[in-house]
């Protein structure tokens, strides 16, 4: 029982966080199951949207819309378009969802624009043996390909650039003007050199941009679920969706080159150098006996683009890549890499365990304590100036370093703020370390790589270099990650959560038992209700349960809720429940009511109702009492309510009622058969019954005969 409870708490968990469609995009999406939406893509070359090796579309997006799909049935098909069919299809207006595009006043009356997940910033290509001094582009030919969302941007931002010159797209960004010095520079986007061949330099003042998605406006609820989605799909999502494609997408680019070639030629495995270390987080780290981090997501990708395994090593001298390699403190002399690949940039942060004065420099050092973490050896110069301290030791682990903090062997310890930021919470030390300062700018860590340019140039180009894709999957350096579970609070948080447990299955036991208890007394008290109202008139037999399944019979054919039919089902019996207030001289009179006897008669609907009241039975059974003699033109009787005035619930057991009444034989009448009761009722539609029910009564007429006569 626990374990379902567990499972039932999982289930709406889930449920509270998933999508949440209005009734408008539910109906859309189900008369939409059989369309299929056209995702026309103009020049797929980078990760989040590419032609892979079968020539078939592949990367983030892909992704994406199958997720829709997934979760809401439409169907997508992606096709690669050139770009004179782009803009052509632009033009007219034509096209369901069109990537890769920029905004424009004129395409806005066509289509609604979403930012895609691919960032980019301007700037200008160049040779890499040409300098560009980007304040003077005046003085070279610079290209751009016209009617671009380059051109959109320097038409904004450099209203005043004039010496551009147009060139084609042959569908490699322009860069074939640059090969064939047509142009000294190439106005381009950060993200069309992949592999990095050309030297970039981003313009200034122009904002990191995006490109667009367009979505016809034919389409505005499909334009409406795919931004729901969006906002669900996830940083992580995303992230391991590009470590997974990065590799394919990497080795078809690389396929028409010779480098991954000789790197596969050269080396059986590449050995990288890891530190004795543990704790590096987010960079490395060593958790449940097996490496993690940024760094160890890169090497894997790198394994899987070269083919290659990776072989871990801690034998300094015999090695390929060492893993973290630091300019931070390292010394002249241990300059043993000829090739440093940066991934990761820092800030020397000041720790203490107590409240001091900011540190912002060395000097405020003089007269204490200080520990260093640094997995490098110390410079020369630096070492000479911490000779002027009283006290300094060297800590290769930021455990261990802590620890000193905290045992009062140091007043300081200086390193990277978020490495040594992500152990004090590992370590939930939050209350008892704390940030005493800054030092210095930023600094960085990378691969250093020994002595092969070919290895060294692989790596640099496997690095992420678009502007999103970089952003996405450095967000997880800043990212906490969590080792092990504070088991002081998570013991807490589980006795804490069974005892709610415990308390809500103890209220759910004993509310299920008042339930049935509750269910069991007003079963009772219909019963007997339906037992006195039978002892009243005992002509009534068993119209009071005809009369139930009548009812019940036309509620399912209106297809009304559940709950409504299930209550009208069971409380439709009471609605002659108000006649044992009645006198019997009156309920059994053989012949016709004087019209006092009759006002008399009248009255059972409100005793009626006042008994179903105290009953506590819902306002269905007290709808049912009140109002089953009302009549759809308004002559009916208590108050002379008309047509839709009148509850449904009293509208099907006015009709359920008479026709019963029709076939069955009372002291004062014969019983009429079932054509002629039909009859009467059809005569009766518009008048004393609801038009709708009437029509669906004598579509279903003969099942009311078979109730009838089984019952």
């Amino acid at each position: 029982m626990l374990l379902k409870l567990l499972i039932s708490f999982l289930i709406i968990y889930i449920n509270i966080f998933s999508i949440n469609f209005s009734t408008e995009e539910i109906n859309w999406i189900k008369d939409n199951q059989n369309t299929t939406f056209t995702i026309n893509a103009y020049n797929p070359k980078h990760i989040y949207l590419y032609e892979n090796e079968s020539g078939v579309l592949s990367g983030v997006y892909i992704n994406f819309f199958e997720k829709i799909s997934k979760e809401t049935g439409l169907n997508f098909k992606f096709q690669t378009l050139k770009r004179d069919d782009m803009l052509n299809l632009l033009n007219k207006g034509e096209g369901d969802i069109i990537f890769n595009v920029s905004k424009s006043i004129d395409r806005k009356k066509n289509y609604n624009f979403l930012p895609t997940l691919n960032s980019y910033t301007l700037g200008v290509y160049s040779k890499n043996e040409t300098l560009i001094d980007i304040k003077y582009l005046e003085k070279y030919k610079v290209g751009m390909i016209p009617t671009s969302s380059d051109s959109l941007l320097i038409n904004q931002f450099y209203p005043h650039l004039n010496n551009v010159i147009s060139i084609a797209d042959n569908g490699n960004f322009g860069f074939w003007a640059l090969e064939n010095n047509t142009i000294d520079a190439l106005i381009g986007k950060s993200s069309n050199d992949i592999l990095k061949i050309y030297k970039f330099t981003p313009f200034e003042n122009v904002p990191p941009s995006q490109l667009w998605m367009a979505v016809n406006k034919n389409h505005p609820t499909l334009e409406k679920i795919i931004t729901k989605f969006k906002l669900e799909f996830s940083t992580k999502e995303v992230a391991d969706i590009l470590k997974n494609e990065r590799p394919y997408f990497y080795r078809q680019l690389l396929s028409n080159q010779q480098l991954l070639a000789r790197i596969k030629r050269r080396y059986s495995n590449i050995k990288v150098l890891i530190p004795d270390i543990d704790d590096m987080l987010p960079v490395f780290y060593r958790s449940k006996n097996k490496y993690s981090g940024y760094i160890i997501d890169r090497l894997e990708e790198l394994s899987k683009l070269t083919g290659l395994p990776i072989i871990f090593t801690s034998d300094s001298e015999n090695y390929d890549i060492k893993a973290i390699d630091s300019k931070i403190f390292q010394s002249n002399k241990s300059k043993q890499n000829l090739y440093y690949i940066p991934y990761y940039k820092i800030k020397i942060g000041v720790f203490s365990k107590h409240d001091a004065n900011f540190i912002d420099s060395f000097q405020s050092f003089e007269n204490k304590r200080v520990g260093i973490i640094s997995f490098e050896d110390i410079d020369t110069n630096l070492l000479n100036f911490l000779h002027n301290f009283n006290f300094y030791k060297m800590y290769p682990d930021t455990t261990e370093a802590l620890n000193a903090v905290l045992k009062n062997e140091v007043d300081y310890i200086i390193g990277d703020f978020k490495i040594i930021s992500m152990a004090v919470a590992n370590k939930y030390l939050e209350n008892k370390i704390k940030v005493a300062g800054f030092l210095g700018g930023n600094n960085t860590i990378g691969f250093g790589i020994k002595k092969d340019a070919d290895l060294a140039q692989l790596v640099d180009k496997l690095f992420p270099n678009h502007l999103a894709e970089s952003r996405i999957l450095q967000s997880e350096l800043s990212v906490s990650k969590k080792l092990s579970p504070n088991y002081k609070y998570l013991l807490l948080m589980l006795s804490t959560f069974f005892i709610i447990i415990a308390t809500l299955f103890y209220l759910l036991r004993k509310a299920t038992i008042a339930s049935k208890k509750e269910k069991r007394i007003t079963k009772a008290l219909v019963e007997s209700f339906e037992a006195a109202n039978e002892l009243n008139d005992e002509d009534t037999g068993n119209h009071i349960l005809r009369v139930n399944l009548y009812s019940k019979f036309l509620a399912e054919k209106l297809k009304c809720s559940s709950k409504f039919i299930k209550e009208i089902g069971e409380y439709a019996s009471l609605h002659d429940v108000g006649k044992i207030a009645i006198s019997d001289l009156i309920l059994k009179k053989p012949g016709k009511l004087t019209s006092e006897e009759f006002e008399e008669m009248k009255k059972h609907v409100i005793f009626g109702k006042e008994l179903i009241q105290k009953m506590q039975l819902g306002s269905i059974a007290e709808n049912i009492a009140l109002y089953h003699h009302e009549k759809w033109n308004g002559k009916g009787y208590w108050f002379g309510l008309s047509t839709d005035a009148i509850p449904l619930e009293a509208r099907i057991v006015a009709l359920a009622d008479v026709y019963d009444a029709l076939r069955q034989k009372r002291v004062y009448k014969d019983g009429f058969t079932h054509e002629v009761a039909v009859e009467i009722i059809k005569k009766e539609r518009g008048e004393h019954f609801d038009p709708a029910l009437v029509d669906i009564f004598l579509i279903h007429h003969k099942e009311f005969d078979k109730i009838f006569i089984s019952h």
